[in-house]
């Protein structure tokens, strides 16, 4: 093979090679936004006394909810 062909297969290989960073780089992305969409813990349970350390006992049904009953 000479000068010229080996320069046309590197040149493939080499445009090849970028279109697998370019797939791979778009699969990492995806992976990522996947693992930052999924909660890693119940979500009530990460609200709960997000706002003070009260417990389930304390809550008042008629206070919080019943009020808004017509």
């Amino acid at each position: 093979m000479n000068s010229q062909g080996q320069n046309l297969s590197s040149e493939v290989i080499l445009r090849r090679i970028d279109a697998i960073i370019r797939e791979l780089e778009l699969l990492r992305s995806l992976v990522s936004a996947s693992e930052t969409q999924q909660p890693t813990e119940d979500l009530a349970q990460k609200l709960f006394g997000i706002l003070g350390h009260g417990n389930w006992e304390e809550y008042d049904l008629k206070l919080d909810w019943q009020r808004f009953e017509a």
